[in-house]
């Protein structure tokens, strides 16, 4: 069997709009994921902004892997801080409390 030459289909300009802007909007919907996945879990916010900002193609993911790999690093240093905080809050109301008896 012969297959039919594909003739490239010509979209009205509406369409061709409408496209775009789906399209837009699913990219707008991806890279927000990203940045509330990198914000909540840092290791795999570290993990996709080396892999998105080192493998990335376009300036957009560049972008977008750049974002991720700040708002992990950030989280990690707020966890970090947050959990020594609690730590010597601990440590200052056990050691109070026994120097109290």
């Amino acid at each position: 069997m012969e297959q039919q030459p594909t003739v490239p289909v010509e979209l009205h300009p509406n369409q061709q709009e409408r496209w775009q802007a789906l399209v837009d909007i699913m990219y707008l919907g991806q890279a927000v994921y990203l940045y509330l996945f990198s914000a909540i879990y840092p290791f795999i916010g570290i993990v996709f902004g080396i892999l998105l900002t080192v493998g990335g193609i376009s300036a957009k993911t560049k972008r977008i892997g750049k974002v991720c790999l700040i708002l992990g690093i950030i989280n990690l240093a707020l966890c970090f801080l947050i959990g020594i905080a609690l730590l010597v809050l601990g440590l200052t109301g056990v050691l109070a409390g026994l120097a109290g008896d």
